[in-house]
């Protein structure tokens, strides 16, 4: 048996079995009112079995003017995925909300895949009633916390829902009662915890886990002073948290640069609905949320120097991330540390230096960000009293080519006259391009935070003299003010569209022939902008001049072959500065000849015996012409007579012994330096223009002897 019949006898490898896709499925539990750092120590342990299975990440809440901490701005914010600013609920009475156009989650999955089942479970009414809206499948109110859990294990267990929100409440009842740190409030986070157990452990025993992608999240809206009570500004009251667990999240995942607004982002993608940027979502996927240079800071963060209210927290450095700069050589001496020109801070740093100025707002920055902060750099002792001025510049970051460049980053300004600040765009040396503005705030006005989002940019780069677009950017921004407010930036981000491709450089030339001493345009396209190229014929390369291409890549250029190019096939080149080429072919032709083309005689030498003379209108090649006898010939033609022998057109001649000659008509001889060949050409002209002459042995010898 040959080898490949062998192999084809060869038993086959089962087809690979491709495991089903699992089928997305979630669930957000919501503990109204839990304070992150009295949950962190309680006996809590479904909810920590979640925490160990996923990811924890703790942020802040915005305060007052945005928002006070409650539950209406909290669940909102949760469900729609933007911040107060945005969805406009800033009490629990629900008075202008924008949900219209900042819907939640639950209904832009209604939306997007309608055949998705959703849920909503609550004990706080306005849960199901207001924040959720009509869209939902099922809306649920419990009668308390033991009745919600009670109906949401039902419909998990006897139902198929793909997405559930479930809101628990009487945790925050006991803070109000009690206060977040009395024994009531953690034995209600116990409680929490065990109905939290329950929901988890009916997802678990459902018939078709084992198919389902679970994300299940557990957060809160606010947390709550130790006496009791929320809607401040401190840190119990603001600290909040995302607790996740899901195929996204490897096990014990610790984020800082994750917040509430998140989670509707997230459980969309979880769901594989795609964002759409007229959302104008806050938040992103947690999987999305890519750090930044500030963020890679964390580890060489410091504590309080001058910041008395601070002490304890760890959350500043005034050490840039590598590749960007901080210009203070306008700064004065003296003001706080911490503060003196662009330093980098966390929100637990920055937002607590001095609650009640606006600096809770920053909501939008992520972990560490930049901070020029010219109030409580002059409220320290010893104050400067004098201009804070510094300006903030990123690492060079590199074009590619395209004539647009996208900038984003996120910029909280609160103003308090007289201050300024401004982003200023700068090229690199090279371009030789003035720095051009990018914007400029405003000067003067209340502390209201005038500006407030993550700013967009699509910025059109300028060319230099030639057309040519810079190699390289930077950024700078330029803060200044005397005791005023502030500003934070974060999250800067540059990039383009890709860079248009260039149609392939090429030349083309006017005829695919030139006689040599003529002209002919070469035009080319694909070229860069101002490139400057050297015209030559090669192969031998011989200078044709030079020219520069126009601002879209192509020229156009009569140039001249020179008169003495050798007659053949030639190579028109197009070279640039780097030495490469682009070429096409080039036939050059002979030039006409100049010495003795036109009218008149010419008399060749003489023979042994007698003469020769022509006559005619043509060119006329002279030599000798050794023939016995003579001939005379005349008529119109070219003869190249190099030789001795020569037969004219419609003549006649007679040799030595008076023999009679031939008549040829209309036919031109060339002569040869043989005069045999001479001869035979001769005879074979005549003999086809019919003159019957014949040229015998002996003819042909004296022909060699004369010529001897």
């Amino acid at each position: 048996m040959s080898a490949g019949t062998a192999a084809s006898a060869a038993p086959t490898d089962p087809p690979a079995q491709t495991a089903a896709p699992r089928t997305p499925k979630t669930l957000v539990i919501g503990v109204d009112g839990a304070s992150y750092d009295v949950l962190a120590q309680a006996e809590t342990p479904a909810i920590h079995a979640l925490q160990q299975g996923g990811l924890t990440a703790t942020s802040n809440l915005p305060a007052s003017p945005m928002a006070p901490t409650v539950s209406g701005a909290g669940w909102s914010t949760i469900a729609t995925g933007v911040w107060p600013d945005k969805h406009r609920v800033t009490d629990n009475n629900f008075t202008n909300p924008n949900y219209a156009q900042f819907p939640d989650y639950l209904t832009r999955i209604e939306r997007a895949a309608p055949q998705r089942s959703t849920l909503v479970v609550g004990t706080w009414g306005p849960i199901s009633t207001t924040v959720f809206g009509s869209a939902v499948d099922e809306r649920i109110q419990g009668k308390d916390d033991a009745d919600t859990t009670a109906k949401t294990i039902d419909r998990l267990s006897k139902g198929n829902p793909d997405d559930v929100f479930v809101h628990l409440d009487e945790v925050d009842g006991a803070g109000h009662s009690t206060g977040s740190s009395s024994a009531a409030y953690r034995t209600a986070l116990q409680t929490a915890d065990q109905q939290i157990a329950k929901i988890v452990g009916a997802v678990e025993q459902r018939p078709g886990y084992a198919n389902e992608d679970w994300l299940i999240v557990v957060t809160a809206d606010h947390g709550h002073t130790p006496t009791g009570g929320h809607g401040g500004a401190s840190r119990l009251e603001r600290k909040t948290f995302v607790i996740a667990k899901g195929s996204e999240f490897p096990a014990g995942t610790v984020r800082d640069d994750v917040k509430i607004a998140d989670i509707a982002p997230t459980v969309l993608a979880h769901d594989g609905i795609a964002r759409d940027s007229a959302w104008e979502l806050d938040g992103e996927a947690v999987t999305d949320i890519v750090p930044d240079a500030f963020d890679a800071l964390r580890p060489k963060l410091r504590g309080a120097v001058d910041e008395k209210g601070l002490v304890g927290i760890t959350g500043w450095t005034n050490e840039a991330p590598e590749g960007w700069t901080v210009d203070n050589s306008k700064m004065p001496t003296g003001g706080s540390t911490e503060f003196r020109g662009w330093t980098f801070m966390t929100d637990d740093f920055f937002s607590n230096a001095e609650l009640g100025q606006h600096r809770e707002n920053n909501v939008r920055s992520r972990n560490v960000f930049a901070v020029a902060d010219s109030d409580e750099w002059d409220d320290v002792s010893p104050k400067s009293g004098r201009n804070f001025d510094s300006t903030l510049v990123t690492p060079e970051y590199t074009l590619n080519g395209a004539a647009t460049v996208d900038i984003s980053f996120v910029s909280d300004y609160a103003v308090d006259d007289p201050q300024g600040a401004g982003v200023r765009v700068s090229f690199d040396e090279a371009s030789g391009l003035q720095p051009q503005k990018l914007v400029d705030y405003p000067a003067n006005g209340t502390r209201a935070n005038p500006v407030n989002q993550v700013e967009h940019f699509s910025y059109e780069l300028p060319r230099d003299a030639k057309g040519q677009l810079p190699k390289s950017i930077r950024l700078n921004f330029s803060y200044s003010g005397i005791n005023s407010a502030f500003w934070v930036i974060d999250q800067v981000r540059v990039s383009q569209p890709d860079a248009p491709t260039p149609d392939p450089a090429a030349i083309s030339v006017s005829a695919p022939s030139v006689v040599a001493g003529g002209t002919a345009t070469v035009s080319g396209t694909g070229f860069e902008a101002g490139e400057r190229l050297a015209l030559e014929l090669h192969s031998t390369p011989v200078p044709l001049g030079t020219v520069t291409a126009g601002t879209d890549g192509s020229f156009s250029q009569a140039v001249t072959i020179p008169a003495g190019t050798a007659a053949g096939q030639h190579a028109l080149v197009a070279k640039r500065a780097d030495g490469s080429e682009v070429s096409i072919p080039l036939s050059v032709t002979a030039a006409p000849s100049t010495g003795s083309d036109g009218t008149g005689s010419s008399t060749a030498g003489s023979g042994a015996n007698g003469g020769s003379t022509a006559s005619g209108n043509g060119s006329t090649a002279g030599g000798t012409s050794a023939a016995s006898g003579a001939s005379t010939a005349s008529g119109s033609g070219t003869a190249a007579s190099t030789g001795t022998a020569g037969a004219g057109a419609n003549g006649s001649g007679s040799g030595a012994n008076g023999g009679t000659g031939a008549t040829v008509d209309g036919l031109a001889v060339t002569g040869a330096e043989d005069p045999a060949a001479a001869a035979i050409l001769a005879g074979s002209l005549l003999a086809l223009a019919g003159a019957g002459v014949a040229l015998g042995a002996r003819s042909v010898r004296r022909a060699r002897r004369a010529a001897a």
